[in-house]
């Protein structure tokens, strides 16, 4: 039978299959998509934490000074916060304002004039106001040197004859050292009878003449062996001429040693004028810079204290919010961070805030004795003991030897240079262990090679806050290593106690 007029439609397709149940790929368990994602996190947060560490670097030395205020001004900060009843904000705006009156500004105010002093000291030392108090200490010394340039162009003379090359040349350095010693033998006399030693240095001066003769007359078809000995003879009798120099300027001079600091003592003007450049160089731009170099030095330091002064008050106002934020954002495990925040505060004020102090003292009781004195450059001399007392081995004995030795060199008061050198030594130098001891109280300090190391590195590499910022990356660093020794010690007790190994015997 056939059905007219009725369409049949074609069959629907049946659709695919969808597949859920395939296994992902995995590496270790842990599936490629998840590896590969937080593998790429990691890339992106070293990327982003390089270009964060760029544009914080420049800001390392105010964070780092406003934390350091923070830890050892936190006791201040507690007492404001009772009286002002608990109200945060006010009670961190008043502890920076504090802080900024007390310890920033006044230390800023002593620093700029300790500059302008150096800068005062340099250009007398540039201008030649040095040169007397050299030629006072040499003679009270006894280390003055007559017709000194002479002696040094007779040792000018000597090394440049050392080879007979080339001969011309040779002969006439040898005939102006006899010059020279003849000159210095009748216009400097001698210490002890030295006829022997002049009579000696002359003769051997003519036998080099005669052995670089012979060696230029040689002919030129000479054998090597025989040329090859007449050089020999040369320098045979150079060295004869050396040990002749040598026992003629001890007659003239005294002992090898005095000689040699007579010699040191008194510099030719070129020798003064290249040390003097030299250290003008190496100490005018860490004193105070000149022309375009101040303007951004000060813009820096001003730039500095704003930014100290902004992050004290938001430390002090959100240091609890910002430290919880860190430990929630850190993997360390939150005991380890604890710890590490332990040790920053302890170290603060153990290590920083002692050695702090110390220097202070003494940077202080020096400048007490150097007013009594009459030293000139107080505020500078104050500085320069202060710092150097940070650094361990040196202390402040480096800057008040020097004024000791100036008081009685220079200026002939012996009284206050004995008065000055008893206080150094009684006073100023002693006043560090107390400080120290009653500080620290127990906490252990760090070796002394240690620590001087430390603060070299850190000089080398932050600058000056590189003093106290050297000694805590060491306390840091041993933290650290204690931790991951504890760590360690738990990993094998946990894999001791979990170890179901059958041991060998029962096999």
């Amino acid at each position: 039978m056939v059905l007219i007029g009725v369409r049949v439609l074609p069959k629907p397709l049946k659709k695919p299959a969808v597949i859920t149940n395939l296994p992902h790929a995995t590496i270790g368990g842990v599936a490629v998509a998840r590896v590969f994602s937080v593998s790429m996190l990691v890339v992106a947060i070293v990327v982003i934490g390089a270009l964060f560490y760029q544009v914080m670097a420049s800001f390392f030395v105010p964070l780092f000074l406003a934390a350091l205020l923070v830890v050892i001004f936190r006791p201040v900060h507690e007492w404001i916060l009772m009286r002002v009843k608990g109200r945060q904000r006010l009670a961190s705006a008043l502890a920076t304002t504090f802080i900024l009156l007390l310890v920033l500004l006044p230390a800023g105010f002593v620093l700029s004039i300790a500059a302008a002093q150096g800068t005062i000291f340099i250009r007398k030392i540039a201008s030649g106001g040095i040169k007397q108090p050299l030629e006072q200490i040499r003679t009270s010394l006894s280390l003055d040197l007559p017709a000194s340039d002479s002696f040094r162009q007779f040792d000018e003379d000597l090394d440049s004859i050392e080879s007979p090359y080339p001969f011309d040349d040779t002969k006439i350095r040898i005939e102006e050292a006899r010059s020279i010693v003849q000159y210095l033998q009748a216009e400097v006399g001698a210490t002890t009878p030295s006829e022997t030693a002049y009579d000696n240095l002359l003769t051997d001066l003519q036998g080099l003449e005669g052995k670089r003769l012979a060696l230029a007359e040689m002919p030129p078809e000479e054998t090597p062996m025989l040329k090859e000995a007449a050089r020999q003879a040369y320098d045979n009798q150079y060295q004869v001429v050396k040990q002749s120099r040598r026992l003629w300027i001890q007659s003239m001079l005294g002992t090898s040693l005095k000689a040699q600091l007579k010699m040191l003592a008194n510099p030719s003007e070129n020798d003064v004028r290249a040390m003097l450049a030299g250290a003008q160089s190496f100490v005018q731009p860490r004193v105070l810079p000149l022309t375009q170099v101040a303007g951004e030095f000060l813009l820096q330091s001003i730039l500095g204290v704003v930014i100290t002064v902004i992050t004290l008050y938001f430390f002090f106002a959100d240091g609890s919010n910002m430290i919880q934020t860190m430990m929630r954002l850190s993997p360390l495990d939150d005991e380890y961070e604890r710890q590490l925040l332990l040790q920053f505060d302890r170290t603060s004020r153990a290590v920083v805030l002692a050695s702090v102090l110390s220097a202070l003292a003494q940077g202080t009781l020096a400048a007490i004795a150097f007013w009594f004195a009459d030293l000139p450059s107080i505020v500078l001399l104050f500085i320069a003991t202060t710092f150097m007392a940070l650094v361990p081995f040196f202390g402040a004995a480096s800057v008040w030897i020097p004024c000791v030795i100036y008081l009685a060199a220079v200026e002939q008061r012996v009284g206050a240079a004995i008065a000055l050198g008893v206080f150094g030594v009684t006073v100023i130098s002693s006043i560090d262990n107390v400080i120290k001891v009653l500080v620290l109280q127990g906490h252990s300090q760090l070796h002394p090679l240690l620590a001087l190391l430390s603060v070299l590195g850190g000089l080398q590499v932050f600058g000056p806050i590189g003093i106290l910022v050297g000694p805590m990356v060491v306390v840091f660093l041993q933290t650290l290593l204690e931790i991951l020794n504890h760590e360690l010690e738990g990993k094998n007790k946990d894999a001791a106690a979990t170890d179901t190994s059958i041991p060998a015997e029962q096999i």
